[in-house]
């Protein structure tokens, strides 16, 4: 199954879940604290134009694009929450979004 059709069949399922995302540098040059996670709410999602990134929306009008062409991306579940994973090969971060209802 390839990344967009798995994004296509489980996202819709979390929308109006709580996100917590974590964004890793890891690049060679990164500063060594990693940045803090972030809470915020998973309004609605989709695939950009090109297929390259997945949007996660917040409101209406304000998202996270995750790259998903340039790197592997995982779907992990566990009790009640979903864990995305994407690693972007191009731009050297790791991208985790944790979704759940608290």
């Amino acid at each position: 199954m390839n990344e967009i059709q798995m994004l296509s069949e489980r996202l819709p399922g979390l929308v109006d879940k709580k996100m917590r995302i974590w964004i890793q540098d890891q690049a060679e040059d990164a500063e060594p604290q990693a940045a803090p996670m972030v809470e915020r709410p998973f309004a609605k999602w989709e695939i950009s134009e090109e297929g390259e990134h997945v949007r996660l929306y917040f409101n209406p009008c304000h998202f996270l694009a995750i790259p998903i062409a340039s790197g592997s991306v995982t779907m992990k579940s566990e009790a009640e929450e979903v864990l995305l994973t994407a690693e972007d090969g191009r731009g050297k971060l790791l991208y985790k979004v944790l979704f759940s209802e608290q």
